[in-house]
């Protein structure tokens, strides 16, 4: 008579395969629910102020290079030009 094993071999793979999978799972409903939660968030902020032709333009704030702040508002009734210029 022959030892007697105490686990059968497939039983284990099988159910090291079942837990592999319900965590895989658990991590990727998880994700799923913080993108969804994400999106939601954003979708649901109100539009910022957004410039219209023919409207007030939105204010803003400006740091000067001599480390001084000027804002949109403060310009009022002068002509203003601003120049949006991007470098890589």
């Amino acid at each position: 008579m022959g030892k007697r094993r105490l686990t059968r071999p497939h039983d284990a793979k099988a159910k090291r395969g079942a837990r592999s999978s319900w965590i895989t799972w658990t991590v990727l409903g998880g994700l799923v629910l913080v993108i969804g939660g994400f999106v939601a968030y954003l979708m649901t902020q109100g539009p910022g102020q957004m410039a219209r032709k023919g409207g007030v333009a939105p204010d803003f704030t400006l740091r000067l290079l001599n480390g001084q702040s000027v804002t949109l508002s403060s310009l009022r009734g002068h002509p203003v030009l601003i120049n949006f210029w991007h470098s890589t």
